[in-house]
């Protein structure tokens, strides 16, 4: 069946059946709450109005941790279950998560004691880990894990582990997952009414495919709003009365080249000028820094860094790495808009706790925001008990995600980089960042001889073929900013796989001319977009 056969049969199948449990919005709550309501045995529809991930699940820290910089804030329960669903992530989705080594440095003989005391409590709160707990590294070895780092002064520092993960990767295989478990998962469809009875109770929504611009009903027992920085925006839809509840602040990150940042760890910068907390981590054969948060007034489906940001994040790298970054360092940046539940004052995002937060309104219409990408599968799982019980669902099965293994988990080794190099006759890089994407599926997916999108990329036709087949991929910004990771990591690179991408996916999706010009010119623009704020 090709994609457009399988969206009209979707379609169909959304306008006609009766679902217990309709989830609006595709990013990791979303995903994640899809996935656990339908391993529990409900039938359960999944809608997004962008793509899987488009949001702030594709722009975050690319961390799984349990927050290091809560033990000043004393949040000691929400770090235990943040450590918690640490250790289940690197079990049920190891080609996704892995362990990542942090140094702390330090610069002030008292620094050490004080910072070990709080990584002992980090320690206690992880219990019985596959990770190992902190240590006191002396300079030569701060050095040793961490080149760049600022040497002038430095006495030595603390070295612990978290998690880092690709994040857009685990949303999308989320969403993959519930879809094979027997959700109706669609993206590129906008909810513009909600359907009420006569007491005024949501029965569904009425919904507009923006690929066909066809409006369909839909019918749910009970609606989850997990929309990210967009929840106001669907419950004024719902009741054009009700106050806002959104605090939303904007984080960035800077990429450089690894050769700019020589490292073998992650760095946390523990205090910065106004009290934050900074990283700075390799992922992808890049170096992540970052990040910023700042309140916002308005919210964009496509923020951009403020240039204050940007000369925040690189004064406060210069101050603790001997490599001085300037702005032409910079090979790409992303910024997004943390959807935080406000308690009081907006402006102090920093202050506001990252907690999940569930709200009912009176037509029934349940709410969930807040939380971060570490506590997803838990949030889900709260979300989903209250969705039971608000829709007056049958008990069904209890949760069952907190061993569920990913797509991707199975087949998946610490030897499986080499197998696949030497399958494939692959550079270690590519290989690394195929088993990193796909795990134990990337005989699967690449076949016997895959055809290299463009020469000497490392990226594959096949790849494409899969995101299209399994991964709900529907324009090249899709592909190459969330499938693949090189708007994120590379400007330059992603400028020029971008008319490869696209001769691909209209064959794939058989496009007209003008549709491929169309999405050539999506990506090319916020591409354009991008270099202005680092120019």
């Amino acid at each position: 069946m090709n994609h457009l056969d399988e969206r009209k049969q979707t379609l169909k199948q959304l306008e006609t059946t009766d679902y217990d449990v309709l989830v609006l919005g595709g990013g990791a709550t979303g995903s994640g709450t899809a996935l656990d309501a339908t391993l529990r045995g409900y039938k359960v529809a999944l809608l997004e109005k962008q793509d899987f991930s488009a949001g702030t699940s594709s722009r975050s820290t690319k961390l799984i941790h349990g927050g290091v910089r809560y033990l000043a804030q004393f949040h000691f329960k929400l770090i235990y279950e943040a450590l918690s669903e640490r250790k289940r992530l690197l079990f049920n989705a190891p080609h996704l998560v892995k362990p990542l080594q942090f140094v702390l440095p330090t610069y002030v003989w008292w620094e050490k004691p004080f910072y070990s005391i709080g990584l002992t409590m980090y320690d206690i709160l992880a219990g019985r880990s596959i990770v190992p707990g902190h240590e006191r590294i002396s300079k030569a070895t701060a050095i040793d894990y961490f080149a760049s780092i600022k040497k002038e002064k430095l006495k030595g520092g603390i070295s612990y582990f978290d998690a880092q993960f690709n994040d857009s990767r685990l949303n999308v295989t989320t969403v993959r997952a519930a879809k094979e478990n027997g959700a109706d998962v669609l993206s590129r469809i906008e909810v513009v009414s909600f359907l009420k009875d006569a007491n005024g109770k949501i029965t569904g929504v009425t919904a507009k495919d923006l690929i066909t611009k066809k409006k369909i009903n839909i019918k749910a027992k009970v609606v989850a709003n997990t929309t990210g920085v967009w929840i106001d925006s669907l419950r004024k839809l719902d009741d054009p009365k009700v106050e806002n509840v959104l605090a939303p602040s904007q984080g960035i990150h800077l990429v450089f080249d690894k050769a700019k940042l020589p490292c073998r760890t992650a760095m946390i910068i523990p205090k910065t000028a106004d009290g934050r907390v900074v990283f700075v981590i390799p992922w992808e054969g890049k170096v992540l820094l970052g990040t910023t948060d700042t309140p916002i007034q308005k919210i964009e489906e496509e923020p951009l860094p403020l240039q204050s940001e940007v000369e925040f994040l690189l004064k406060t790298g210069n101050d603790y790495l001997d490599t001085k970054l300037t702005k032409a360092d910079i090979e790409s940046v992303f910024s997004g808009l943390r959807p935080l539940i406000s308690t009081g004052d907006k402006k102090d995002t920093k202050s506001i706790s990252r907690e999940e937060a569930i709200l009912v309104s009176d037509s029934g219409l349940v709410t969930m925001s807040g939380g971060k990408w570490s506590t997803f599968r838990k949030m889900a799982e709260d979300l989903t008990d209250k969705l039971i019980s608000v829709g007056n669902l049958p008990e069904k099965m209890n949760c069952v995600t907190a061993n569920f293994a990913f797509p991707g988990a199975d087949g998946y080794s610490k030897h499986l980089v080499a197998k696949i190099q030497t399958m494939y006759d692959l550079s270690y890089e590519t290989a690394v960042r195929l088993v990193d994407a796909f795990g134990g599926e990337v005989p699967m997916i690449l076949g016997k001889n895959p055809k290299e999108i463009k020469k000497g990329t490392g990226y594959f036709v096949e790849e494409i073929k899969h995101f299209v087949k399994k991964e709900f991929a529907l324009s090249v910004t899709d592909v190459l900013s969330r499938r693949w990771r090189v708007v994120f990591l590379d400007l330059k690179l992603a400028e020029s796989l971008a008319v490869p991408v696209a001769n691909t996916l209209a064959k794939e999706l058989g496009w007209k001319e003008t549709e491929k010009k169309s999405s050539l010119n999506e990506l090319v623009g916020h591409i354009k977009d991008l270099k202005k704020t680092i120019a």
